[in-house]
């Protein structure tokens, strides 16, 4: 998802929504003891066929009928290329976190004209968020105007608490993802990108941008970042410059000076041992897909890290998921899905850990 080469592998990775008409899917059935399945339903924001609109697909979990006058999470993930909106729904397996939770999940759908990328076309042949591209990287205008309207939109719609509106993404969708949260830290109250980098096409090494675009609404965004050691398209390299810039954003943003309020060393390391338990083989054949190794060895549970900044108030601010061996893909997702690893760990909760730990205060 990054520049020339990068860009054609890229499109082999993302997570995406397609939404479409007005009309609700509902799951299938589920076992005796879960939770009752919500709906999935498709839009367009803001209107079909005006300039910028964007295709999405919002699941609504069935309790939030039942919650009267009590509001609840929003979720907004982001896919990455070669990706549609139900197909990100399934292979993240955000829905079932929706009906456990009682999570709204909101999933943007990029435009995707036949044989063209902006700025020949609005949007991008490949299915990937132009977040490399100057006219998509800050408030108020592109994509990022168009994905903070979208999730307004369904403020507007639906009892959403304000103090838990989270934004995750994957590949092209986490480097958009890191944008939208510098662009509108009023907005989003935590970011989980997947498989990134640094604000600004990876070249924010000291968060120094991502702080300027903040502006006068500057603040504190707690970051939840997954990488994988081995991965073959955002590589440990790149995925470094997001944990710098996030570190230096935060820093920036606490108090308006570089004064290392956010440690560049960890307060904690935790590892992880790799858990056995699948049955051997490779789930992951076929086509957008990487191959699964832990899979074929058998794993239920690639070994992984997880590293905790804290902050001045001796919280954690951004935390750092390492996961060892697996390659370009959503782990822990549903193999139905492109671009996923059934083997785990579990992003879907990890990632819900983290937000439900870090409200907006």
């Amino acid at each position: 998802m990054r520049r020339s080469r990068l860009l054609a592998l890229l499109a082999l990775l993302g997570l995406l929504v397609a939404p479409g008409a007005a009309r609700a899917q509902a799951h299938g059935g589920h076992p005796h003891g879960t939770p009752p399945p919500g709906t999935r339903t498709h839009g367009v924001y803001p209107a079909a066929g005006a300039p910028g609109a964007r295709s999405y697909a919002l699941y609504v979990p069935a309790t939030l009928q039942t919650r009267h006058r009590q509001t609840v999470p929003l979720l907004v993930y982001l896919h990455g290329c070669e990706q549609t909106a139900d197909d990100a729904a399934v292979g993240s397996r955000l829905e079932q976190l929706a009906d456990e939770k009682g999570v709204l999940v909101l999933f943007p759908e990029q435009t995707r004209p036949a044989n063209s990328s902006y700025p020949l076309a609005d949007g991008n042949g490949a299915g990937c968020w132009n977040w490399f591209h100057p006219d998509h990287q800050a408030r108020g205008s592109g994509e990022p105007a168009t994905l903070a309207g979208m999730t307004r939109d369904v403020m507007s719609r639906y009892p959403v608490d304000t103090r838990r509106v989270w934004l995750a993404g994957v590949s092209a969708g986490a480097d958009m993802a890191t944008t939208l949260a510098v662009a509108y830290p009023e907005l989003y109250t935590a970011v989980a990108p997947i498989a990134g980098c640094a604000y600004r096409t990876c070249t924010d090494a000291d968060g120094s941008a991502g702080y300027a675009m903040m502006g006068t609404r500057a603040r504190v965004v707690p970051a939840f970042i997954v990488q994988s050691s081995t991965d073959m398209v955002n590589n440990a390299a790149m995925g470094a410059t997001a944990v710098a810039q996030w570190l230096g954003t935060d820093d920036l943003a606490d108090d308006g000076t570089a004064n290392q309020s956010m440690p560049r060393v960890p307060s904690s390391v935790s590892t992880h041992d790799a858990e056995r338990g699948t049955p051997p083989g490779d789930p992951c054949v076929g086509n957008f897909r990487f191959p699964c190794v832990g899979g074929a060895a058998g794993l239920k549970s690639y070994p992984y890290t997880l590293a905790r900044y804290d902050g001045r108030h001796g919280r954690s601010v951004v935390e750092v998921l390492v996961i060892h061996g697996a390659n370009h893909a959503y782990t822990g997702g549903n193999p139905a899905g492109t671009f996923v690893d059934p083997v785990g760990p579990d992003l879907a909760h990890a990632m819900y850990a983290f937000f439900a730990a870090h409200p907006r205060r």
